[in-house]
């Protein structure tokens, strides 16, 4: 099932409405399609845990040259720790070990830079070229021809505010004893815009994602549509995210 988000925004009145400058504020919550609420916690303006109404709990450590985030999940009995590791402050590698069927898996993804700026993305002995232009990651490719895998992204001009957010929209996803790379996640991560359009070609399989976004004065992202069209069907009307919840960032005044 894909998953849907909804976000809403709220800010203390102020007399002539709020400053609305993307990079003063964090997240604060996000709501599911299925209701549940996530609740983002900080300490200075730095993540310390993300609380799910559905039982979920991401727990963030922090250390010299990584991250550790443990994800528990009572209710559904899930757990998976994610290692995040930098080299100053790219990210290099994350590493994920996840529980399936009493028996433990792991997968990890390792990333390349050439002059600080995202080049390649190793995963499962193969490798993707990566394109980056104006900080926003615009294609992914691996191999050539008919044998070839290839993403395009386009973005819009307003500040994404999950860029470099690492949370429930993983880079790699587990599904019972495998994992996934997710080429969309890694845009929105790795990406200072919204994306608008992510058109994917596997195998001479393609699929096209658009996202239309509604924002609050321009600034903020309030709402998205997503419309997801194949050979054969073409998906309007999806809501992928409808409501955010933002906090102003510590030691800044909205």
């Amino acid at each position: 099932m894909r998953r849907l988000f909804l976000f809403s925004i709220v800010f203390l009145p102020l007399g002539s409405g709020p400053d609305l400058s993307p990079e003063k504020y964090v997240v604060k919550s996000i709501v599911s399609n299925t209701f549940e609420e996530y609740t983002f916690n900080y300490l200075g303006n730095k993540m310390q845990s993300v609380l799910g109404t559905d039982s979920t709990t991401l727990a963030y450590t922090y250390f010299s040259d990584s991250t550790s985030i443990r994800l528990i999940n009572k209710k559904s009995e899930i757990v998976r720790y994610t290692t995040l590791a930098y080299s100053g402050s790219s990210l290099t590698e994350v590493k994920i070990r996840w529980a399936s069927s009493k028996q433990w898996y792991k997968d990890s993804v390792q990333l390349d830079y050439i002059a600080g700026i995202l080049a390649r993305i190793n995963y499962k002995n193969a490798t993707y070229q990566v394109t980056m232009q104006n900080g926003n990651l615009i294609g992914l490719r691996r191999g050539n021809g008919n044998l070839s895998v290839t993403y395009a992204m386009t973005y819009d001009g307003v500040t994404n505010p999950l860029n470099l957010v690492y949370w429930h929209d993983a880079l790699i996803t587990p599904s019972g004893t495998s994992a996934t790379l997710q080429p969309n996640a890694l845009a929105r991560f790795f990406s200072k815009n919204n994306l608008s359009t992510s058109a994917g070609s596997i195998l001479g399989v393609k699929e096209t994602q658009r996202f239309t976004y509604t924002y609050l004065k321009g600034i903020l992202p309030k709402s998205i549509d997503q419309e997801i069209e194949t050979s054969r069907t073409k998906l309007s009307g999806l809501i992928f995210i409808a409501d955010i919840l933002y906090t102003p960032k510590a030691n800044t005044a909205p």
